[in-house]
């Protein structure tokens, strides 16, 4: 695949023109075009709605949606790169917190985030699965959350590149899915008990079959062969730092521990994620 040469990074407004003019289906690009530009951010000509994540909260998601999505991304790896610069993926609880992180932190939190801190194998995971999945050749979203992406009547599009560059299919796929988990989870508020435990198995099950939809759509329209251990370790991190980064989004020191417990467990043991994505 050439790389368009490139002496500077992109600034976003030229990626998000770039995203406009691609694709996904007839009439569906991959983002909505730009009105304007100034110093700022680029202005887009519409944002419809809603977000993708209040789709999934509500229940309103549909199959059509999540294949929707997933081609989406497909189109946009298999898309001759605007530029050459990296992407940029979001930060993980490897490395001592800022204090304005860990001052917002739940004691819950600062706990697992401490345990985090002393085992040194999921440590060095965690780092080795962000280097690889900047070491690609795909143009990357880099931050390819359901809240970042809108639904323009029945049609999904991304929102918010900043953070885009050149890195693995892992690392949006791994976004999307870990957000995907988190916005199925999040909500739990079950007593604790056998209800938890059914509310936990319901919104694992939902959480399963959305991620399935995604990746089977995807792979149906890309040539691209997945690393799934790399896919679980990037979908395990996201789940991380959901859980010990974002203070403001998880209500419920339970949900905390859940979302902490299942990072974890993809990051270490791959053969958890062949358990939700069947065709790893």
């Amino acid at each position: 695949m050439t790389v368009t040469e490139s002496s500077v990074p992109l600034s976003e407004e030229e990626v998000v023109r770039w995203a406009a003019g691609v694709e996904v289906s007839p009439g569906a690009s991959l983002s909505p075009q730009v009105a304007s530009a100034g110093s700022g951010r680029p202005v887009l000509t519409e944002v419809p709605g809603p977000r993708f994540d209040a789709r999934v909260r509500d229940g309103s998601v549909t199959d059509h949606h999540l294949r929707h999505v997933g081609r989406a991304l497909a189109v946009l790896h298999a898309a001759e790169p605007p530029g050459d610069s990296p992407v940029v993926l979001e930060s993980l609880p490897w490395e001592p917190l800022p204090l304005r992180v860990w001052a917002g932190l739940t004691g819950v939190q600062r706990q697992l985030t401490a345990t985090l801190h002393r085992e040194e194998v999921l440590r060095n995971r965690g780092r080795t699965v962000q280097a690889d999945l900047t070491a690609g050749d795909v143009w990357c979203h880099g931050d390819a959350r359901t809240n970042n992406i809108v639904v323009a009547g029945d049609t999904p599009m991304f929102i918010d590149w900043e953070c885009s560059g050149l890195g693995r299919p892992e690392a949006d796929l791994g976004s999307l899915c870990g957000s995907l988990m988190f916005d199925e989870l999040n909500p739990m508020d079950a007593p604790a008990g056998a209800e938890a435990q059914a509310e936990l198995r319901a919104s694992l099950g939902r959480a399963t079959g959305h991620i399935r939809v995604v990746l089977a759509a995807y792979r149906s329209h890309s040539d691209r062969r997945l690393d799934p251990a790399l896919l679980g370790g990037a979908v395990g991190g996201s789940l991380l730092s959901r859980a010990l980064m974002r203070a403001s989004q998880t209500r419920l020191d339970r949900v905390v521990t859940v979302l902490a417990g299942i990072g974890r467990g993809l990051l270490l043991d791959p053969a958890r994620w062949r358990a939700i994505d069947a065709h790893a």
